[in-house]
Order: structure tokens, then sequence, then C-alpha cells
């Protein structure tokens, strides 16, 4: 190989090292994506009963009850990482349609990213009963709005319990979630939003079943009048003009000033249906589409070169130096 040669292949492999540990705007805001797919509908619920109603409890066909699989559906996300919010745009098509959705995070028991979420958003608990994790049930006394809530206590008081048959060691398991948006699709069961993680929600409401208070999330209404054939073959009746609006109710306060601390965090973002506290053919808050993320909130790090790394640099400026050398000494001689 002659010294051109060799002295171009040194430098990319300097240019390459280099990125490897001093990346442009480390510190910046990162756009990263996520595309959502098809989960189990008993994530954080012990029913995870699909909803077979739209927003206004209009009922779907037989057909599409018995078709409809949210294989079929698209979600993805596009959002920012080492920004001082979690924030980005959810684009969905072929969702249910009229139909509203909790959007969150979920988090992975016994990790610190799991912790984060949950002094931040809501507490899943289960119980170790000797064979099997059982008594699933969301810890539910948001007290005040303000942190540690009871909920905290229970969970700080309660997450060292030990149980030396468990899989664990510990006695109980928490899976923390934060709900942090909701949205209702249109007639196609499309839906964009951009959204940013700034508040914190227990559940979903329609204004019919409960007053709004001013530390309530946005009133969000739709009006949409079904009329066969719909366009996603949804309906088999031709229902009249609904106005239905829905908010969020606070779980942590205040609304629009709670966020996740800053740090790494690792969690799936996922869809859940809301059921409005029905049951039966209205549902019971089944999980949708799930898709797992890791992401900064607040500057990424700045990696640092390791020791490795420094070795190949070091011998990489070494061997161009010898490479000049010669050059020099043929062209003196």
């Amino acid at each position: 190989m002659n010294s051109p040669t060799v002295l171009r292949t040194v430098v990319l492999a300097l240019i390459a090292c280099a990125t490897c540990f001093v990346p442009p705007n480390a510190s910046a805001e990162r756009l990263v994506s996520v595309t959502l797919e098809d989960i189990d509908s008993g994530t954080t619920s012990p029913q995870g009963q699909y909803r077979w109603m739209d927003v206004a409890d209009q009922l779907y066909a037989v057909g599409y009850r018995d078709s409809f699989n949210y294989t079929q559906s698209s979600v993805q996300l596009s959002f920012y990482t080492g920004a001082d919010t979690l924030h980005g745009t959810l684009t969905a098509s072929n969702l249910k349609p009229n139909f509203a959705y909790q959007f969150k995070l979920v988090g992975t028991s016994g990790t610190d990213s799991n912790e984060r979420i949950g002094f931040t958003g809501r507490w899943w608990q289960e119980e170790w009963n000797g064979s099997e994790w059982s008594n699933g049930q969301n810890l539910n006394n948001k007290g005040d709005g303000s942190s540690p809530n009871p909920n905290d206590l229970t969970y700080l008081a309660r997450k060292d319990i030990p149980d030396s048959t468990s899989p664990t060691g510990l006695k109980y398991k928490y899976t923390a979630y934060l709900v942090f948006e909701y949205f209702i699709t249109d007639e196609y069961g499309d839906a964009v939003l951009d959204f940013e993680a700034n508040s914190s929600y227990h559940v979903l409401w329609k204004t019919t079943q409960r007053s709004h208070s001013p530390q309530d999330g946005a009133i969000k209404t739709i009006t949409f009048d079904v009329e066969l054939p719909d366009p996603v073959s949804a309906y088999d009746f031709d229902y009249p003009e609904q106005t239905v609006s829905i908010f969020g109710e606070w779980e942590r306060l205040p609304v629009g000033g709670v966020i996740l601390p800053e740090g790494y965090c690792q969690a799936d973002f996922i869809l859940t249906e809301e059921s409005f506290h029905g049951s039966g053919l209205a549902g019971g808050w089944a999980a949708a589409m799930g898709g797992a993320a890791e992401f900064y909130v607040g500057s990424e790090p700045v990696p640092t070169l390791s020791a490795g790394g420094l070795a190949i640099l070091l011998a990489a400026i070494g061997a161009v130096g010898v490479i000049l050398r010669r050059r020099s000494t043929a062209k003196n001689v």
C-alpha cells in the first residue's frame, strides 16, 4: 500500500474514532422515532377487555368487532431526546374510529427509570402469593396532588419487603406508568397529536360523567355523525350526530407543570383504550399498542474517551507521524 493510501486510511480511522466519542452537538435535542405495535391487552390491567363502542357509547358492528385487530393499525412517534421535556408528535392511522385513547409511559419493575416514572405518575401493585404475581391493582390515593403522595408512601413502605419464594426476592412488584396525554380519533381511526409530557393524569372522563375542574386537563371535543356506509365499515346503524367532550382527571399537580426528572429513561410508550368506567362491550382499559424507547430528559451526557479508544487514537497519530517523516525524507533525498 503506498503512502497516500495509508495516509487516507489512517485519517478516515481518526475521523471514525473521533465521531465515536465526541458526537457533534452532543447536548442538543435529537429527534428519534419509535413505531408502536400490537401488544398484550392486559398490560397494567387485570382485565384488558377491549372496548367495542365509540366515544359516544355507540356500538360497533358485529362484523367490525370480529375483524378488527391492532395489527392492522399504524402508530408512529417522533420525539426528542436531550430536551428539557419529552415532546414530539404521534401520527396514527386505522385505530378505532371516533374513539378515545390514553397515551402513557410504562416502566419496568425494579429499574431506576421505573421509579422515576412512578414518582411522576402512578403505581400498579402486584403481590406474590407463593406461586405467582396476583392481586394486581392501582394505588389510588393520590392525596392533594403534591409529592410524595399517599401512593408514594405506600410504595416506599412496601417495595423492599422480602419474600424468599418470589422470583425477585420481594413480596411486591411495582410497575410505574404515567398517563400524560389523550386524544380522540376521527371517522377513519386517524389522529395526529403534538404532545409534551408535562402533566400527570389519573383517568379520562366525559363531561357528562363528571364536572371538569380547573385542576384537570384540557377539554377535548369531537362532533361526528355516523352515516352508512362509514369510511371503515365500523357501524351497521346510522346514528345521529353526537358531540362528546372528554378531559383528563389530574393525578399530580399542577397540570402542565409535572415533568419527568432529568436523566436517562427506558420505558414503553403505550396506547390504552379509555373505557370510561364501563363494562362488557364498553371495555376495561385494554392496552392497544406499544413500543420500547430510550431517551434523556435534559442534556444527553457527552461520551468520554475510553483507555482503549485513547490507545487507538495515539497509535493512529503515531502512524501519521511516521508516514509524514518518511515522505519528508524521500523528498530530500
